[in-house]
Parts: structure tokens; C-alpha cells; sequence
């Protein structure tokens, strides 16, 4: 930088100061009157920046005006150049998506002309043109034509009382708010007069029984629409919702208000999905309770006219969670048409992007994540070639080694189907009507439940305590106090629940145990030899991890590993019986690999 040039600009309606402006190579920060022009190579290039790293235009534009104070050029505005570098930037991305969207449209409108076909649009000229070739890849109920996957991030959040996202007139991948309000009431409508079933039975199309389902739903928290992901007292917007295609691309996003992953996010998103395809298409959908979701369609009614072509699933990763009649059923591998697809689609996506939970947090999130979301598909369309190349290596390879234990075992294909067709009904037939252990399990867990809510209330009272004496973050504090009271909430109710389940020998036999310390500490002294007898394979398990975290690590430490490789965490030998299915070792968003 050599010196200032001073430009006169001569201004009027047919050649206003914006325009002269960009014709010059400058961005005007607005329209009219702009007091502010950034050059748009210096806008390219920030723009490539914040696509690599978080987003801070403000930390950016402070370290701009020391480097212009160091050269002799001082800002002399009160507010500096942060407000109207942001909305040019802003409104430079929205010209660049609008560009590219010009000229995908002219290349479709081009490539239709020339071959005679209409373009791709919901719409039923497009499904009879092409009904022939499309019934004929859904003649069987095990065709998928499309894969699919779903799942929920509750770290993409952003406070209550912060400014809301700037205008962007563009296309965008989140549904808006009132398609995913009409689902919300749908959902209700449907589900205000159902009476549940007690009996352990097969619900009409299902192919696993109720107290498996039941069981998926107490152990899987993604499963209980109460559960507090995230509070929506101190954010507006508590999460974000993924709908992605096999080639890992978003095809839809959906905005979450609630606290907890509520299913009408997830059928709106498959409804607006349908909403583009042939009605003769169908689909593979992986979700990590996809089992759950079809439980609910099929016996609330949800999406019915699209229903008969879903093929429900389960995330590969999410499915060893899952109890062994879940697995057989919806496990990806062990369904006919999901191939090698495993669903982490989602996953891959969201660690893309989890560079930008902190900015996003306190400034308008869907425009940036839909602006990361169209520089990831460009990004992803380049290395497309190689990644195809990559799935058919992979794939070839895993056909091979099938065909050589085929060839190894010596029996004939259909007699392993027989067989395993012989497994899978025997191992998903409705359990017996009652146990004659089941009231003695029910006081356990009654006796378990208890003791839970008591240490959680011991947690909220020291929560309370340390808000009185102002110790901690308030924030933070105020969040761990309500997840408490949801907590406590939650275990009284089914305490109560377990209650209603024992009959009058099972209430005089729980009355007892709680009137004696000899009865408690003997119950307890049983459940701790019951545990002990499964400790040393558990334990030995998880020292085999532990010795692999630190492997890793020394690889890290010598620079052996990937770069940005980060190391598991290490599973403590003292709450190695404490884990819960959202604890951290669980979660694979921060992993290279995730």
C-alpha cells in the first residue's frame, strides 16, 4: 500500500454509487449511501477463510484495522468498519450462491432443451415418463431406489434474546418453520385418542414385539421425546436435524426448537422428501431408532400414503446398541438392498460443521450453515469421481471375501437362507406371559430407581447451594439444575410406574425390604455378586481400550498420526459401571473419523 487515491464519483439514478462501486471491483456495504466498499478479492478471500475455520467477522476486522493503524491508516468511526464489513461480506455471499444458482438453472434449462426431457419436479408428468423404468426397479418390496439418513445435533444451538439470522433470499435446505408446525399438529391430532396395548404381541406389520420395543425405548434417550437435550429456556434454537443422501449431500435440514429430538422433525423431513419423488419410489431410511420411528407410523398412522416405500433401518454404528432382536431386523448389513451403506452420513456432516458451534451460538446460524452446506456439496462434487472409485474398491473387496466363506462352509445358499429365516423367527417370537422372577425384578428395580432419585436430588441440592453462594458459571448452573429436575421428574415417574406393575404380594414384599437394612444390604449384596460374575471379561475389555487410547496417543505425541487426529477418552475402572448411552465415549463428533 503506497498512498490513498481520492475519487470523485458522479452519482445518479441510472449509475448509482453501489454500482460504479462493483464496477470498479468493490463491494458497497449497502445499497444506498454506502460509507464502506470492500475490495471483492479481499471478500473472495475471506470468504475461503471462514469456509476452513469458525466464523468471527469480528476478531477478523479488528485484526484488519490494527494491520491498516500499523501501515498509517487509522478508522476513525466510533464503531469501527465490524457492523458494515458484515453486511457486505453478507450480501457478497448471497450474489455468489445466487450466481451459482443462475447457472445450474441455465446448464438444466440447456440440457432439457436439447434431449427433450423434462427436469426433475414434483410433479406427475415427471413420474409418467419415467413410471415404466421405475416400476420396474420396484417390483419387489426389497428394492430401495434411494438410501437415505437421519439424525439429530443438539450442539448446533443458538442463545435466546440474540439477534435472529439476517434475510437470505437465496434457497435454502431448512424447512421452514410452518411445514414443521403442521407436522407438529398432525402428530398430535393422530396420537390425542390412542389407547396403549399391555399385551406382548406383534403390532399389525411389525416384525419385532412390544416389550422388545418398550425395552429400546428405556435404554435409548434418543427414543424418549421428554428427555432434555438441550434447554429451551436459555436457547431459541436447541438443535438441528439432518436429512442426507447416500453420497453424504444434505438434502433437507430442520431447525429444532424443543428440548428434546421429537419425532415430527424427522417425518417432516421424510415428508418433504416425498414431496420431490415419483410415487412409485422408494427408499432405505437409516435412523439410530428407526425401529421407534416405524413403530410410531405404522400404530399412529403417520405418514401413510408414503409408509408402504420405507425401508426402515438403523445407523451401523448406533445399531450394536440396539438389544439382538433389534438388530436382526433393522441392522443395515442384514437387510436386503442398504448394501454397505452404514448411515454415519450424518455424522461425517456434523463434524464438517462443529467448527462452528461457538460463533453460531450467538449470532444467526441457518444462513451460515446453509452457506457451509452448498461449499460442502461443491467441495464434495469435485471428489466425486474418487469417492465412487474408492466404494467400488471397497465394495469388491467385501464381495470377494463373502464368496470365499461361501465357498469355504460348503453349504448352499438357499439352506443358509432357510436357516437364517428359522433364526430370525425363533429369535423375535413374543417372550413368555409372565416370569416367575418378575415381581423379585421389579423390587430391584424399584429399589435401583430409588436410589437413583436420591443421589439426583442430593446433585440438585448442591446445585442450589452453590447458585445461593454465586460459585459457578449462572448459565451453565441454571442449565444443570433444570436437566436435574427433569431428572427427578423423570425417575419419580417411573417409580410410580413400577409400582403400578407389582401386585399386592410384590407391594407387601417391597414394603418389607424397605422396613428392614438386613433385607436392603442382602438385595444389594445379590445384585453386587451378580455383577461380579461378569467384571473380569468386562474389565479385561476394557483395558484392551484403554491401552489402545494410549497408543494412539504416543502416535499423536511422535507425529505419526493424521493431522487434527484427537485420542479417545479413556473409560475411567471406577465408572466403568456408571456408563450411560450418551456418555462421552459414545459420541464420535469430535473424532477425525466421525
Amino acid at each position: 500500500m503506497t498512498g490513498l487515491r481520492h475519487i470523485d464519483l458522479m452519482v445518479c439514478s441510472c449509475a448509482p454509487a453501489a454500482l460504479q462501486l462493483l464496477w470498479m471491483g468493490y463491494f458497497p456495504c449497502v445499497p444506498l449511501g454506502p460509507t464502506l466498499a470492500v475490495s471483492l478479492q479481499l471478500l473472495s478471500l475471506v470468504r475461503q477463510l471462514f469456509m476452513q475455520m469458525p466464523l468471527n467477522t469480528s476478531a477478523w476486522c479488528e485484526s484488519f484495522e490494527a494491520y491498516l493503524a500499523g501501515m498509517g491508516y487509522k478508522v476513525n468511526t466510533k464503531e469501527g468498519i465490524c457492523r458494515r464489513f458484515s453486511n457486505a461480506y453478507h450480501w457478497y455471499c448471497i450474489l455468489e450462491i445466487s450466481l451459482d444458482e443462475h447457472v445450474q438453472q441455465q446448464l438444466q434449462k440447456s440440457a432439457s432443451q436439447s434431449s427433450d426431457i423434462s427436469p426433475a419436479v414434483p410433479s406427475t408428468s415427471h413420474c409418467s415418463s419415467n413410471g415404466d423404468l421405475l416400476n420396474s426397479l420396484c417390483s419387489s418390496s426389497h428394492d430401495v431406489d434411494a438410501i437415505v439418513c437421519i439424525d439429530a445435533c443438539f450442539t448446533q444451538k443458538h442463545r435466546s434474546g440474540l439477534p435472529d439470522d439476517p434475510r437470505n433470499p437465496t434457497a435454502t435446505v431448512f424447512l421452514s418453520p410452518k411445514d414443521i408446525h403442521a407436522m407438529e399438529c398432525e402428530v398430535d391430532e393422530l396420537q390425542k385418542n390412542h389407547l396403549g396395548d399391555e399385551d406382548d404381541v406383534f403390532e399389525e406389520w411389525m416384525r419385532i414385539t412390544t416389550s422388545v420395543l418398550k425395552g429400546h425405548n428405556e435404554s435409548f434417550t434418543a427414543a424418549d421425546e421428554r428427555h432434555q437435550k438441550a434447554s429451551s429456556q436459555f436457547f431459541s434454537d436447541t438443535g438441528v436435524m439432518a436429512l442426507l443422501c447416500r453420497h453424504d449431500h444434505v438434502i433437507y435440514l430442520a431447525n429444532m426448537t424443543s428440548a428434546g429430538e421429537k419425532q415430527h422433525y424427522a417425518l417432516a423431513l421424510v415428508k418433504a422428501l416425498f414431496g420431490y419423488l415419483p410415487s412409485s419410489f422408494h427408499i432405505g431410511l437409516l435412523y439410530d431408532i428407526g425401529c421407534q420411528l416405524e413403530q410410531s407410523c405404522r400404530k399412529w398412522g403417520f405418514l401413510k400414503s408414503f409408509l408402504p416405500h420405507i425401508s426402515f433401518a438403523i445407523s451401523v454404528f448406533h445399531a450394536f446398541g440396539h438389544q439382538w432382536a433389534h438388530q436382526l431386523i433393522y441392522h443395515p448389513c442384514k437387510q436386503e438392498g442398504f448394501g454397505l451403506s452404514d448411515g454415519e452420513g450424518c455424522e461425517h456432516f456434523w463434524s464438517s460443521i462443529k467448527g462452528l458451534i461457538p460463533s453460531l451460538q450467538v449470532s444467526g446460524h441457518l444462513f451460515v450453515i446453509d452457506f457451509q452446506v452448498h461449499h460442502l456439496d461443491m467441495k464434495s462434487l469435485t471428489g466425486l469421481g474418487n469417492w465412487l472409485l474408492h466404494c467400488w474398491y471397497h465394495c469388491q473387496e467385501k464381495k470377494g471375501a463373502a464368496s470365499k466363506g461361501l465357498r469355504r462352509c460348503g453349504v448352499d445358499i438357499p439352506t443358509l437362507q432357510a436357516q437364517w429365516e428359522a433364526q430370525v423367527s425363533a429369535q423375535t417370537k413374543p417372550a413368555p406371559c409372565h416370569s416367575t422372577k418378575a415381581a423379585e425384578n421389579t423390587v430391584i428395580q424399584i429399589m435401583e430407581t430409588r436410589k437413583s432419585l436420591e443421589n439426583y436430588e442430593a446433585r440438585l441440592a448442591g446445585l442450589e447451594k452453590d447458585l445461593l453462594h454465586g460459585i459457578a458459571d449462572m448459565t451453565n448452573l441454571n442449565i444443570e439444575i433444570v436437566k436435574c429436575h427433569k431428572k427427578i421428574m423423570s425417575f419419580k415417574e417411573a417409580l410410580q410406574r413400577q409400582r403400578t406393575t407389582l401386585g399386592l404380594n410384590g407391594l407387601a414384599e417391597l414394603a418389607k425390604i424397605q422396613n428392614s437394612s438386613y433385607l436392603q444390604q442382602r438385595l444389594q449384596n445379590h445384585t453386587e455378586a451378580s455383577v461380579k460374575q461378569q467384571e473380569p471379561g468386562i474389565g479385561k475389555l476394557s483395558s484392551t481400550y484403554n491401552n489402545l487410547c494410549l497408543q494412539m496417543v504416543g502416535l499423536i505425541q511422535k507425529g505419526k498420526a493424521p493431522q487434527g487426529s484427537i485420542a479417545p477418552l479413556l473409560i475411567p475402572r471406577d465408572s466403568l459401571f456408571k456408563l450411560d448411552v450418551d456418555d462421552d465415549i459414545w459420541q464420535d463428533i469430535d473424532w477425525p473419523w466421525g
